[in-house]
């Protein structure tokens, strides 16, 4: 199939694409008898109109797109009436099972304090419900819900987790990292075909955004080796993008981990299918701004508790540590020597000094990826450099979380989060993507905003709208270790494109045409 009479939408140059059984043969100048051809069978005329590679979402999560779908939204929720009324309704319109609601967001509300279990218990005290926070964070849980889990007020806290509790020390339902992980991992567990059709969904709505490839960045949430079976059984069901999957590291290495014979197998099965592949290991070394968990420098504008990561002699820090910095060294040497590639998440700038102590133990830093990296200093930056490891952004969070990201770190330190020009004038290899269903995922929100930040946000720290674009595409690429396969089209590589009407660089939104 030869392709003519398109514009590259990097650079509006007029080229031709020929292709052949998926892939580029080549990509070139059009020439003057191109146009006079069109009509030959086997050459389709693209119009004048833009043609850019498809996008890759090199950090979301795909399962958990698909299964949100399903489950009670409060995104749009600004108060606590609107979200006890929006639970109020779903309880009486699907009285069965767990009430699950996502992107419950206490920042929005006008003194930016949680809810408790008191408060849903007023709803209903003998069905669990759950409201998981925004950020996949935090979780605010009524008495049933704690009850299912066995937690009460004499549970204590989980490594890497918290319990939050009131003036009498008991549990009041807000639970924190490892503590929301332990509850919501008891609710119900979906069947292996249940997660098939819903990371089909998932597949179907970011394909629908212009997305050929994301990756799942934390496989076996639920059960590793269940999951696995649903994303070969997406794949053979024909789900519309390629996916890239990273496990958590307790699936592959802790006391859970699966025996190494059955990863093998399943790993084979999952890499016959081409589409889908495991690439990592994911782990977490803290957690959230919007839920004040992040482990940063100072303390969040929130927080009445002391800084808990340092002694008082030291430098003060607040948030919390997934890993004493101990375990978190062991951790990534694990997997770097077990050949895996490690992806770690790290938002605050205490807990990014401490991952970076972790990947200079490794004698190959630059296979592994930094996730988020919101707040960076310029030592930070340079350090990065060095160490040259990949670093992942998500820009979309400054369109969504603002409300979140001020209230907790204030104007002028929440001004500076995501600094995509210093890194990327660094020389650091730095990909764009989304973290959906954290945000809507549109890769375009991320362009424009990384590309014109928004009011409050540093604009010096802009990149151009072919940068961020890039970040989507062959930077995303490189991330996923996919290079050679795709983000660039160049001859060899997948022919995933997609097409505009009007100039992706300068149009002010450009609509994508459904994806070839």
């Amino acid at each position: 199939m030869r392709y003519v009479n398109f514009k590259w939408g990097l650079t509006g140059e007029h080229q031709c694409m020929e292709v052949e059984n998926g892939r580029v043969v080549s990509r070139t100048p059009l020439q003057s008898y191109e146009l006079e051809s069109a009509s030959r069978s086997g050459v389709v005329d693209l119009g004048g109109r833009f043609l850019l590679p498809s996008f890759i979402d090199a950090h979301c999560h795909i399962l958990p797109t698909g299964l949100d779908l399903k489950r009670l939204y409060l995104g749009n929720a600004t108060s606590r009436d609107e979200v006890l009324q929006l639970v109020r309704e779903n309880h009486v319109d699907k009285p069965d099972g767990w009430l699950q609601a996502v992107h419950y967001n206490q920042t929005k509300f006008e003194d930016g304090e949680h809810l408790t279990r008191h408060d849903l218990d007023k709803i209903s005290s003998t069905r669990p419900i759950l409201l998981e926070h925004v950020n996949g964070h935090a979780t605010v849980a009524n008495s049933a819900a704690l009850a299912a889990a066995g937690v009460t007020d004499a549970t204590t806290d989980p490594a890497g987790g918290h319990y939050r509790r009131d003036a009498l020390g008991h549990i009041d339902g807000v639970l924190l990292e490892r503590a929301h992980e332990y509850v919501t991992g008891c609710a119900p567990k979906p069947s292996v075909n249940e997660m098939a059709e819903a990371i089909v969904a998932a597949g179907e709505k970011m394909a629908e955004l212009g997305i050929s490839c994301a990756s799942d960045m934390m496989t076996g949430y639920c059960d590793l080796e269940r999951e696995l079976m649903a994303y070969a059984r997406a794949a053979e069901m024909g789900c519309q993008i390629h996916m890239r999957l990273y496990l958590q590291y307790g699936c592959v290495f802790g006391r859970r981990a699966m025996p190494s014979e059955r990863l093998k197998d399943l790993f084979d099965e999952l890499h016959s299918l081409k589409t889908v592949r495991v690439d990592g290991i994911k782990i977490f070394a803290d957690g959230g701004i919007s839920s004040a968990t992040a482990a940063i420098y100072g303390k969040f504008l929130t927080t009445e508790r002391p800084h808990s990561n340092a002694p008082l002699d030291e430098i003060e820090t607040d948030g919390q540590l997934i890993y004493k910095p101990e375990k978190l060294n062991t951790m990534v040497r694990t997997v770097h020597e077990s050949g895996y590639k490690v992806s770690i998440h790290s938002i605050g700038d205490y807990s990014t000094d401490l991952v970076m102590d972790a990947l200079a133990l490794t004698d190959m830093p630059s296979r592994h990826r930094i996730e988020h990296a919101m707040l960076l200093s310029d030592a930070q930056i340079e350090r990065m450099k060095k160490l040259d490891c990949y670093c992942t952004f998500q820009p979309e969070f400054l369109l969504r979380l603002g409300t979140a990201y001020r209230r907790q770190l204030g104007e002028t330190r929440s001004s500076k989060l995501i600094r995509s020009r210093s890194v990327i004038d660094a020389g650091i290899r730095l990909s764009f993507n989304s973290d959906r269903p954290i945000v809507a995922g549109d890769p375009w929100d991320g362009i424009l905003t990384a590309s014109d930040r928004p009011c409050g946000y540093d604009p010096m720290e802009n990149c151009t709208r072919q940068e961020a674009i890039m970040a989507y595409t062959v930077e995303a690429a490189d991330v996923n270790g996919d290079k050679t396969e795709m983000g660039s089209l160049l001859p060899c590589m997948l022919a995933h494109f997609q097409l505009y009407d009007s100039d992706p660089i300068t149009t002010a939104r450009p609509i994508p045409i459904p994806m070839k």
